[in-house]
């Protein structure tokens, strides 16, 4: 198991205009969802005497109007955001500084754009990488289930399990993290290489995942308490309102994670996966195996053997160390 927090720290504090940035996007989100739900509930009661069946339509139409947006805002909006953060964190990692001349936000979109070109690329990559991940995580945690029969070992192993679904997000970050620092490398060549070589050193990477998914875990649960005890107060002063303001607690507690405790965790697994993986050469092996499992592997070998296309090589940046 390996930990990276004094450095991981470091590179956090270094990105605050990122963190403050996320704040005030996630926060503007989380007030908005809240706002949207507690308009849903008025509408809903105010149409409840027009039909029997209104207040269901209304609630029903309100759940499927937001996916359309959530989906939009997803893919062009909070992913530019995370990979551009990554990106910054990456070149922090590599080289201890950011090229002077620009703010480290716009540099950081500025990477983003140079090496997806669009962000539905992006998307694509990291949608693909994610389901790899879980294939890798899926089949090596197979053997769980030839202990969840021995008692009091199940329900350890499916906690552990949980644990390594929540933490899958810091892996596939790390990856992608990986793809800004060999720039040599086409977006897809890194993403095979990437996961391959995290399939290489799985065990190594799973003990500081699940580590950091219990922190992120106990993280939220410590800032719900917190943001439940002043939202609870609030809620005795307007009577029926509390499960609004328990809704409205949970959301800012998630609000205040994404931002401000995920960009720490991230930056330790980016750590912890890229020195793994320095130097280590890719096992052709354990690239037959993935293949094997995995139909989104061979998608992303595809691509990257050019046979569905694949991006440019970006422009050389002098001064970085390849992984």
């Amino acid at each position: 198991m390996a930990f990276y927090l004094g450095e991981a720290t470091s590179i956090t504090f270094k990105t605050l205009p990122f963190i403050f940035l996320r704040l005030a996007i996630y926060f503007l989100f989380g007030l908005v969802f809240c706002i949207y739900w507690v308009l849903v509930y008025f509408v809903a009661n105010a149409f409840a005497s027009l039909h029997q069946y209104a207040t269901v339509a209304i609630w029903v139409i309100a759940f499927l109007i937001p996916f359309p947006i959530i989906r939009f805002l997803r893919e062009y909006v909070f992913y530019v955001l995370k990979a551009g953060h990554v990106a910054v964190m990456a070149e922090l990692a590599i080289t201890g500084k950011l090229p002077e001349g620009m703010g480290q936000i716009a540099w950081g979109k500025k990477q983003v754009m140079a090496r997806f070109k669009q962000t539905s690329v992006l998307f694509l990559v990291d949608r693909l990488v994610a389901g790899v991940i879980a294939a890798i995580n899926g089949v090596m945690w197979r053997v769980g289930h030839v202990f969840s029969g021995i008692p009091g070992v199940g329900g350890l192993v499916k906690l552990a399990n949980l644990v390594l679904r929540f933490s899958l997000t810091y892996v596939d970050e790390a990856i992608l993290a990986r793809n800004f620092v060999n720039e040599k490398e086409t977006v897809w060549q890194s993403a095979k290489t990437g996961l391959v070589l995290y399939a290489q050193i799985w065990r190594q990477v799973l003990a500081t995942a699940l580590m950091l998914g219990i922190f992120a875990m106990l993280s939220y649960t410590v800032l719900a308490f917190v943001f439940l005890i002043p939202f609870l107060g609030f809620a005795q002063a307007i009577p029926g309102s509390t499960p609004f303001f328990v809704i409205g607690a949970l959301v800012f507690a998630a609000v205040i994670k994404l931002a401000l405790f995920d960009p720490w965790t991230l930056a330790n697994m980016m750590l912890v996966y890229l020195n793994e993986t320095k130097n280590l050469a890719v096992d052709p092996v354990w690239e037959e195996k993935l293949e094997t499992f995995s139909k989104k592997f061979k998608e992303i070998k595809k691509r990257a053997l050019g046979e569905s296309g694949s991006c440019p090589l970006p422009q050389k940046v002098e001064g970085k160390n390849k992984i």
